[in-house]
């Protein structure tokens, strides 16, 4: 019975066969034959929408381009499926889709429904908006022969929020937010000319430039500055690192803010009311340079940086709770953090959260603690222990020996 099934099995195979050889895959592509797009960008033309794609091809794994006009972005990218030589796009490891400012001022939602819709473009691909320029002429400019501007890209996506710069959110995030609280943040970047660090670079390099506030309404769009974008990734727990430099003493200490948490508590009165919310930021820091001579093992150092730190976290978060609250869009999601904590209050307030919102108090209170200095031997006040009385220590001292 075995062996009937083995020959009928082989004989279909046989059967279906090309020149291409054998496969029980019927999606099966030879890798000369297929272009792997890792970056698709979309601009305004005069008759449409003016695309690319950025990927890789063949065996040689050599980075490619090529661009499209059409009415649509579904068109002109499906005028590309099929490249020049033969090859085809697989949109399925595209990692990035860079939109130029102008074209997502009006037509954001289009590249949102392509990429939601189309069964071969991914979800968790990274959205940007690209200031100052075309998004096709940023993804030239930093082309080179090595490495792909998609590499470049790559390691933004990665390491931006490690920088405390900003936070690549993806197609699906942008999507939920804007189906679920009408409004969404979008990273941004610029190409600016510098230096090249090695020939194969391009001639631009990418700097990041805050968040853009879009609505699903495709209102007009705003940018957030950079305090403000901080303050923004504070309150949404999306910074996972930043230095800070502090002046204290005479010196100006960078810290490296490496833990941050961040805790909400809404407050209502007795009429059901929603009278404020309580913001609660939790940071620790590492000290790791220092301009001027100070003593770090003096309490009174440690407290002086702290409290700047403190101040300065506090005044951006409050910076982007006052900018939002100004467009009266709740682009950091409080109506849904309140939800969470008491979902039953605020279904039962007596005033719409969109009329409460834009004069809502909201208290931030920001704890900062420097942990470490990194010193060969940290004294006990810095590494966090509290510091012993001399007393205590000549009887430790005592007992030891």
């Amino acid at each position: 019975m075995k062996k009937t099934i083995l020959a009928a099995l082989a004989l279909s195979l046989a059967l279906t066969g090309c020149s291409s050889g054998l496969t029980i895959f019927s999606n099966y592509r030879r890798i000369e034959n297929i272009e792997l797009v890792r970056t698709i960008t979309a601009d305004k033309a005069e008759d449409g929408v003016r695309v690319s794609v950025y990927g890789t091809a063949g065996e040689e794994n050599d980075a490619r381009m090529y661009e499209n006009t059409g009415p649509s972005i579904g068109v002109a990218m499906g005028e590309m499926i099929l490249m020049p030589l033969g090859r085809e796009a697989i949109l399925s490891h595209t990692e990035s889709m860079l939109v130029g400012e102008d074209f997502a001022r009006e037509r954001m939602g289009e590249c949102l429904d392509y990429v939601e819709r189309y069964s071969e473009t991914r979800l968790d691909t990274g959205l940007l908006i690209v200031r100052g320029g075309a998004a096709i002429d940023l993804l030239k400019g930093l082309s080179g022969s090595d490495p792909a501007a998609s590499d470049i890209l790559a390691g933004l996506d990665k390491n931006i929020s490690r920088v405390g710069e900003g936070y690549v959110f993806t197609c699906r995030e942008v999507a939920a937010s804007l189906a679920g609280n009408g409004v969404a943040l979008v990273q941004c970047v610029r190409g600016v000319e510098e230096e090249k660090l090695f020939e194969a670079r391009g001639d631009l390099n990418l700097e990041p430039d805050g968040f853009a506030v879009i609505t699903e309404d495709g209102g007009a769009m705003e940018f957030l500055t950079e305090e403000e974008t901080l303050g923004t990734m504070l309150l949404l727990m999306k910074l996972r690192s930043k230095n800070v430099d502090l002046p204290v003493q005479n010196t100006v200490s960078t810290v490296s803010v490496e833990k941050i948490r961040t805790s909400y508590e809404p407050v209502f009165g007795e009429d059901g009311r929603l009278l404020k919310l309580k913001v609660r930021l939790e940071l620790s820091a590492n000290l790791i340079s220092m301009r001027g001579a100070a003593d770090v093992t003096r309490r009174e150092f440690r407290e002086e940086a702290q409290t700047r730190l403190s101040g300065i976290m506090r005044d951006a978060a409050a910076g982007a709770v006052a900018r939002s609250q100004a467009m009266g869009l709740d682009f950091l999601d409080l109506e849904g953090i309140v939800s969470r904590k008491e979902p039953i209050r605020l279904e039962d307030m007596p005033e719409a959260w969109e009329s409460l919102f834009p004069t809502l108090p909201v208290e931030i209170r920001v704890e900062s603690r420097l942990e470490r200095t990194f010193d060969i031997v940290d004294p006990p006040e810095i590494s966090g222990e509290e510091e012993k009385s001399p007393w205590e220590k000549l009887i430790e001292s005592l007992k030891d020996n």
